[in-house]
């Protein structure tokens, strides 16, 4: 796709409920707004017209192409500052072990998305009927 293109993309998904439908690598992705909780949308991204929660909860080539990663600390911000007295390879170790990753297919920023898809994908084409509403 071009700069142009990216542009149309961004451009059409910034309409409140609008999609975009895009051809990327075989699949076809739809990215459309989503409620993420009240008064709070974002993007939503879907895989052949359907996101299956499989998808996040299990390491597999959709989660890698298409899902936002997060990672989240058990820790509160008192305790890791105790940490830092600690020795370093000690300190590293609770951090790592007290961090997990989760996957979402919730995006909160085009830019974001759009840098992620460009990433990890070869091919990334707008669908021919991309703009059409539903």
């Amino acid at each position: 796709m071009t700069v142009e293109d990216w542009k149309e993309v961004e451009t059409r998904l910034s309409i409140p409920y609008s999609s975009v439908k895009l051809k990327i690598d075989g699949y076809d992705v739809t990215i459309g707004h989503a409620m993420e909780k009240p008064l709070k949308y974002c993007l939503a991204i879907y895989i052949d017209g359907i996101f299956k929660t499989k998808w996040v909860l299990e390491d597999c080539e959709i989660r890698r192409r298409f899902c936002s990663k997060h990672t989240k600390s058990l820790l509160t911000a008192k305790e890791k500052k105790a940490l830092d007295r600690e020795r370093k390879a000690f300190r590293e170790e609770v951090l790592k072990k007290s961090t997990y990753d989760w996957y979402s297919p919730y995006w909160n920023s085009f830019r974001r998305l759009k840098a992620h898809l460009i990433k990890n994908n070869k091919s990334i084409e707008i669908g021919e009927d991309a703009y059409e509403v539903d």
